[in-house]
């Protein structure tokens, strides 16, 4: 295959994924209600992004209020979505292991200053996407984001950014901050064409914007170069590998290899061997709301394409 046909298959990838990622989505966020099982919700979307013909890039993160990220409920989860509050569903589609990475904040109730926060973090992505273009400093696109979620007089939050993305590698080392900080505007990395980024602002009113580990999640991920001791455990470490494309996973998932009672034995096993990681639950200790936005995009010389592009954009 030449180069060039190897960008036409990579490109034809990203938009597939993107286009299962958009769809399932809006299905996750229309079933979102208050009284609504979490389970339900996560579940839905991770089988829409199957039925369309791609698989989960990662669990469905559904954060709701003050939890900004990473929290997936696990299989014996209870929790139901709240009467009044701030839904984040992050999800991920890939195929072929060409990522697509989008989410959207869902308001339930009724309440003009968490609308606002929603519009906000709408308003700092469409910022960065009309700014972004290969060879742009980060900084100028962080200083975009930051700007649009000023002025709903929010503030957005300081240590959660976008990222890059490569092949089966959701985060892959460029990193793409909503807040522009003096000493970096002559040193960020420069945007190339090519690359593959995952923009998602998020909003808070918080005095503190930055979010803490506020307590244990279900989202596991490889530690790549470990593998367990034990000669059973190593191989169902390498099922489990080949199974999730040693991408992030969620605790549920398991019951493909062991039985529901033992999963979190297995999981705390594997853990302490160094073969996997878990990601805590991120959020505001001060009980703040938060509001997220999420596209993946594609950098062009001129500007970007969304690969995850909503049926109303």
């Amino acid at each position: 295959m030449s180069v060039s046909d190897r960008h036409r298959y990579r490109r034809e990838k990203l938009f597939e994924a993107g286009k299962i990622a958009s769809k399932a989505l809006a299905f996750a966020c229309s079933q979102v209600a208050a009284g609504v099982p979490l389970l339900t919700i996560a579940e839905s979307g991770e089988q829409r992004i199957r039925e369309l013909g791609g698989q989960p890039a990662f669990p469905t993160n559904i954060s709701i209020n003050h939890h900004a990220a990473h929290y997936t409920p696990a299989l014996d989860d209870t929790s139901t979505v709240p009467e009044l509050a701030l839904v984040k569903i992050d999800l991920g589609a890939h195929v072929h292991g060409y990522i697509a990475d989008t989410a959207q904040t869902v308001l339930v109730g009724k309440d003009e200053k968490l609308q606002n926060l929603v519009q906000a973090a709408e308003a700092g992505l469409q910022a960065a996407m009309q700014t972004i273009r290969a060879g742009l400093r980060i900084w100028k696109v962080s200083k975009a984001i930051s700007g649009a979620i000023r002025q709903f007089k929010a503030r957005p939050i300081e240590n959660l950014t976008g990222h890059s993305i490569d092949a089966f590698n959701l985060h892959s080392g460029v990193a793409v901050p909503s807040v522009a900080r003096s000493g970096e505007r002559f040193v960020s990395p420069r945007l190339k064409e090519k690359m593959v980024i995952a923009i998602e602002p998020f909003t808070t009113y918080s005095r503190n914007p930055n979010v803490e580990n506020l307590e244990p999640g279900h989202i596991f991920g490889f530690v790549r170069s470990q593998n367990p001791s034990n000669s059973k455990l190593r191989n169902l470490f390498s099922q489990m590998k080949v199974k999730f494309a040693q991408l992030p996973f969620a605790s549920r998932w398991m019951t493909e290899f062991v039985e529901p009672d033992q999963i979190s034995h297995t999981l705390e096993t594997l853990r302490k061997e160094g073969c996997i990681h878990s990601f805590p639950v991120l959020g505001l200790r001060d009980g703040s709301f938060v509001a997220q936005a999420e596209h993946t995009i594609i950098v062009e010389q001129t500007g970007c394409t969304i690969t995850t592009k909503r049926p109303n954009e």
